[in-house]
């Protein structure tokens, strides 16, 4: 045998820490115990990042070795393939070997008092099994085998090989390097992590008895004797995992790799699930409020007092104005409970009031697919023949590389081994802007200006596809004659976007030259109050370049969410009396507080609106006005503390699911492996009782508390989900089946829409797309109505964030929400209210605000890949590798304000202020200041302000609803 290591492609690694997790689980690591790290290297002096994984070289002459004072020595090499090992029990603790390598690799177990290393997973190697963080690598960075091997690949391939053996130590691990780095570009090892990121041991002090089961225990305690298939149910890359269970004690998540698309690559996040099964601080019985609301305090009660108060205390509401009962779900609380269960209450009860977490992250994108296409998202799938086929990559406004990590570990992958050009634009230099060609800093809310003169030029130099646009365009021409009467030219949008118009140009000649596109897309251009509009330009763009239902060519705004309805019988159903009060629960607070346009008076919410929701002192103070809150969640967090009721869920494994809507049309299905902790409930069987209480359980049947039987009766009515059946779903070793399937036997469609195929919903044979014409939609007569009811038109015109740091006009509200507004013909009886589009002057908000000094753009976005939301802040794992609140801040406007890498600073809006650490980055633009969401005042490790305390509620997209959540101005200080 010759010597065996591990290859770590610099290129291919996004940084996702995915082998970090991978190697903690394998070994049973707890807090600041590490065999491998994951260290991210920004430039420090132009934008650039690079990561390095750390972990054992393997050395020819391990200085470990050498070092190790034991006899005989702890440490031992393998004579045959040059593997460097620790016996743990032989071990005194003395330290000596992790101060002696050179290489920063040596870990220690402060509890076991011992050093830990790599051994490339020996007990895996003799199964046959590669080392657990090359199975899991989203990017397919890291390789194992024989060096030799690792070489000659790397020089069939072109690649360099970097050297990094300036200790003379021989050692066996490979990294290579990346395929271009700028010139100039300050060398990794003269470059430093970022202060935010402490070292490991500054993580100790968060608790070290947050290692939970089955961390620290010896391999046989946690070797499995059942493996068991399903989902990660947090983010919308929705991997396929398998289960390990030791008796009936889930010991260990994985990839699944027999999954055809995945192949066992799943991100941080899902393994530090397993930190949610085995948690102390789970929610384990019903609570019922005692102190004040906001205290936090409340004593226990059993669930059938709690769901017989509760309905005592909504039965008033039910007879005499069931409309004031609000119900708002999301992330957490499941798409068979939001689109079953609590859609079949509400329907029963006769409220209009029932939202998701919609109206915040994906709403304009929805709503747009729907009106251009007749569905609801993107029809391609992430295999090699299809957006592995592409020619290019353009991301805007999608960080794919934190969000979902997995999927963009695939486009990296096929980027590299095809030659695919790259192009980022986004006002920060994302991890997924360290492998683009190139990065444009854009400045934010002004992305619709840079589709707009993309569009304009390609017309103007006749690269649209012809072809496409009339075959299957309906308005293309008045959209190329609009563009150019608008006069909305490179050289106009140059000075909006800060992008020179060359680069505008050569842009657009390249999506429009390419072989195929696929234009990303996400919340950074959903998160808008121009984000309806600026969907629609970025559809558009795709479509007049024939990027639209075809193999390798797409307009992606992550996730397609499928046609999930479950329907009381009509005789069951209560129309509703009212409208409801606003597509956004951002637009309900009027409703609770001043019982504007109509009261709102109880409230049943999942998730965290207390920290989700924008205006948080506005949101508290609605929320102290309501007569009923009802919380549902897994933790005890900010919303708890002002609930008259919380109620402990269960969520995935604990309860029967599926997997979130994803990009891929992949729905998982995860079967309930095992029991909630104490007296927690799924929310299928809490929605079911309450229910029951109020004489609904002839449609929400007891038997439906086992969601299995729910979904094969009440949720895949639909066409295109009726082949959906439990049975075929557990066909399979990886538990997906993608949609649409109208019947079991029919086959799964790769790419949607293509020519000469009929379009699932379409009028008549042989529409391709799902509209009244089966063609894609510019404009129409209708279109143009729907949007003048709302101010606007149906060809865009450009208008941007009301806050800027330069005059752009924008949309203003023309009433409150206290105030009634009118029908919006987007969805269905609800109120909205229509904007117009204003022209800056001294006396608008933006002009106000730079005069009281508010001198920089706030943009928010999703953390680095271990985190998802406020879920992963209640799991150590993940608060150890990103514990703090940072905002990233460029060297230049730190330096001028006096500021340290890593020190606490108050960033503050007009609507409020939160204090932060400093990250100090040249990745961003010089006027900007990017924070995080996720964090929250009552989390358990790193407690900090969510971001939404500096957010407006009031500053909304007319169509969509969506609130603007990326651009508002600001202004830094020392904390």
């Amino acid at each position: 045998m010759g010597r065996l290591s591990l290859m770590f492609d610099l290129e291919r690694c996004i940084g996702c820490k995915s082998c970090e997790a991978a190697c903690k689980q394998e070994h049973g690591l707890g807090p600041g115990e590490y065999r491998n790290r994951v260290v991210w290297l920004p430039d420090g002096e132009a934008p650039g990042l690079d990561f390095l994984t750390v972990a054992c070289q393997h050395c020819e002459r391990p200085a470990c070795l050498r070092a190790c004072p034991v006899n005989p020595k702890a440490i031992s090499k393998d004579p045959e393939n040059g593997v460097v090992a620790i016996n743990e029990g032989q071990c005194t603790g003395c330290g000596e070997c992790v101060t002696a390598c050179p290489y920063g690799a040596m870990g220690y177990d402060p509890r076991g008092h011992h050093a830990v290393k790599c051994d490339l997973c020996s007990d895996r190697r003799s199964e046959g099994l590669s080392p657990a963080c090359a199975s899991v690598c989203p990017g397919s960075a890291i390789t194992f085998g024989e060096r030799v091997d690792h070489i000659e690949r790397a020089e069939s391939e072109g690649r360099m090989i970097r050297d990094h053996d300036s200790f003379l130590l021989g050692p066996a691990t490979i990294y290579l390097d990346r395929m271009y780095r700028r010139e100039g570009a300050v060398p990794l090892p003269e470059r430093k992590q970022p202060a935010v990121v402490d070292p490991p041991e500054a993580q100790l002090a968060f608790e070290q008895s947050g290692a939970a089961f089955p961390y620290g225990l010896p391999r046989p305690e946690r070797k499995p004797d059942r493996v068991e298939p399903g989902s990660c149910t947090l983010c919308f890359n929705t991997c396929s995992v398998k289960f390990h269970f030791s008796g009936d004690k889930l010991v260990k998540i994985t990839g699944n790799e027999e999954d055809p698309i995945l192949q066992g690559r799943v991100c941080p996040k899902s393994q530090h699930t397993l930190q949610m099964y085995h948690n102390d601080r789970r929610l384990t019985q019903p609570l019922k409020r005692v102190g004040a609301r906001g205290e936090g305090k409340f004593e226990p009660i059993g669930w059938e007092q709690a769901l017989d108060e509760i309905a005592a205390k909504l039965e008033p509401l039910r007879q005499n104005e069931p409309e004031a009962l609000g119900i708002f779900a999301g992330t957490r609380t499941g798409m068979i409970t939001i689109r079953g269960y609590i859609r079949l209450f509400g329907q029963m009860w006769g409220t209009p009031n029932l939202e998701t977490t919609d109206p915040f992250c994906a709403a304009g994108k929805n709503i747009t697919y729907q009106m251009t296409q007749g569905a609801n998202g993107c029809g391609n799938s992430y295999t090699e023949e299809d957006i592995g086929s592409a020619r290019m990559y353009l991301y805007i406004g999608d960080n794919q590389a934190e969000t979902r990590p997995v999927y963009f570990g695939m486009v990296n992958n096929w980027r590299v081994k095809n030659g695919t050009k790259m192009v980022v634009v986004d006002p920060r230099y994302s991890a997924t802007a360290s492998k683009a060609d190139r990065w444009h800093g854009i400045r934010p809310g002004t992305d619709m200006a840079l589709g707009l003169a993309m569009s304009q030029h390609i017309f103007a130099q006749q690269l649209h596809d012809q072809r496409y646009c009339e075959n299957w365009v309906e308005g293309w021409e008045k959209w190329r004659d609009f563009l150019d009467n608008q006069g909305y030219t490179p050289d106009w949008a140059a000075g909006i976007t800060d992008i020179a118009a060359g680069d505008i140009k050569r842009l657009a000649e390249e999506v429009a030259e390419a072989d195929g596109c696929v234009i990303f897309c996400s919340r950074g251009i959903n998160q808008h109050t121009n984000s309806a509009q600026t969907n629609r330009v970025f559809m558009f763009l795709a479509a007049i370049t024939g990027n639209w239902g075809r193999r390798g060519g797409a307009y992606m705004n992550m996730s397609f969410a499928p046609t999930l309805f479950a329907n009381a019988p009509e005789h069951r159903q209560v129309k509703p009396r009212k409208s409801k009060i606003r597509k956004s629960p951002a637009g309900w607070t009027e409703a609770m507080r001043k019982a504007k346009p109509y009261g709102l008076k109880a409230l049943i919410a999942g998730n965290n609106p207390m920290a989700q929701w924008p205006n948080q002192d506005v949101t508290r103070e609605a929320f102290k006005k309501l007569e009923l809150l009802v919380h549902i969640d897994l933790f005890q967090n900010e919303t708890s503390a002002y609930a008259d009721y919380v109620l402990p869920a269960a969520p995935a494994i604990e309860a029967g699911d599926i997997g979130r809507a994803n990009d891929d049309r992949r729905i998982v299905w995860v079967d309930r492996l095992i029991d909630p902790p104490g007296d927690a409930k799924p929310d299928a069987w809490i929605w079911t009782e309450l229910g029951k209480r109020f004489g609904f359980d002839d449609v929400m049947k007891d038997e439906y508390k086992d969601t299995a039987k729910f979904w094969d009766a009440e949720m895949i009515k639909h066409e295109t989900l009726r082949g959906m059946t439990q049975r075929r779903l557990h066909a399979n070793p990886w538990r997906w089946v993608r949609f649409p399937v109208a019947s079991e036997d029919a086959e799964e469609q790769e790419t949607l829409f293509l020519e000469g195929t009929t379009a699932d919903g379409a009028a008549q044979e042989g529409f391709r797309f799902a509209t009244s014409n089966g063609k894609l939609q510019f404009w129409s007569e209708q279109l143009e109505q729907n949007f003048q009811t709302m101010g606007l038109s149906a060809l865009p015109i450009f208008y941007s964030e009301r806050e800027q740091l330069i005059d752009l006009p924008y949309v203003q509200s023309i009433a409150g929400d206290d105030d009634e507004g009118v029908l919006t013909p987007f969805y269905p009886n609800t109120l909205g209210v229509p904007g117009r589009i204003v022209m800056p002057n001294d006396e608008t908000p933006g002009s106000r605000l730079r005069a009281e000094g508010y001198d920089m753009e706030l943009v928010t976005g999703r953390p680095p890949a271990p985190h998802f939301h406020s879920w992963t802040h209640y799991f150590w794992q993940s608060q150890e590798m990103w514990p703090d609140l940072y905002a990233q801040i460029h060297p230049e406007r730190a330096n001028a304000l006096s500021l340290e890498d890593g020190e606490r600073i108050q960033i503050e809006t007009a609507h409020g202020s939160i204090e932060a650490r400093a990250w100090i980055t040249p990745g961003i633009r010089k006027s900007a200041v990017f924070v995080p969401i996720g964090w929250g005042e009552k989390q358990p490790y790193h407690p900090w302000r969510s971001v939404n305390f500096m957010t407006d509620k009031n500053q909304r997209d007319p169509i969509s609803e969506q609130t603007n959540l990326k651009t508002l101005l600001c202004r830094v200080a020392k904390a």
